[in-house]
């Protein structure tokens, strides 16, 4: 009979067991293991999460505790992201001296699995008969809107690791996505966000670049 995983109630409980460590401390140590290494030293320096420049950093990490799906993570991980992207001080946006969130992503991502929702009761749906002349447009459109957001999360995800130097193969292998289908999301809605517009400009000089190295082989 197959051993079954433990379950816990939240990302923090999950967390904790995995690295024996108080829930008090678990946005401390979350900080620290999410740090470039390069960033190690100057974060020891000024006063580590304490300091008031980690704020966004810490509060994103709190927020994160109670997480119980994979949907509440990667939440988390654009609300992060997009606060970092409005802190325009040298020393996190040019030195780099913040949270990653490629590396908390991969830190936290296993651990996520291993919680367990809340049970819901599930009641039937309840039949309805619709007439022939009701427009099924508006359940598509709710489709694709619900698409393109679940794909926009995504692009924020990709451009945050490709701008820290993250292989965009690796990148796009996490999160199981070929580089044309996302050029081909970035094309329809180029305009939505700066990022796509980047990820847009440095998918098709990427693919240029690779066509005119196969020709210089040739």
């Amino acid at each position: 009979m197959p051993e079954q995983k433990i379950k816990f109630s939240c990302l923090r409980d999950a967390f904790c067991a995995r690295y024996r460590c108080k829930p008090a401390v678990f946005v401390t140590k979350v900080f620290w293991k999410c740090l470039p290494a390069h960033a190690v030293i100057p974060a020891i320096l000024i006063g580590g999460p304490a300091n008031r420049r980690f704020d966004h950093d810490t509060e994103a990490i709190a927020a994160l505790a109670d997480a119980m799906t994979i949907e509440d993570l990667n939440d988390g991980l654009d609300d992060l992201v997009g606060m970092q992207q409005m802190d325009h001080s040298c020393l996190r946006r040019w030195f780099g001296i913040r949270v990653s969130s490629v590396v908390l992503h991969e830190l936290l991502l296993p651990l996520i699995k291993q919680v367990r929702c809340a049970e819901e009761p599930i009641l039937p749906a309840p039949f309805v008969v619709l007439p022939p002349s009701q427009p099924m447009a508006p359940i598509a459109a709710q489709r694709s809107s619900d698409t393109s957001s679940v794909r926009m999360r995504q692009v924020m995800r990709i451009h945050a690791a490709v701008i820290i130097g993250t292989p965009l193969e690796k990148v796009l292998e996490e999160e199981s996505l070929r580089a044309a289908d996302l050029e081909g999301f970035l094309s329809e809605y180029p305009q939505l966000r700066p990022e796509a517009a980047f990820l847009l400009t440095y998918l098709r000089d990427r693919s240029e670049l690779e066509q005119l190295r196969a020709e210089f082989k040739r």
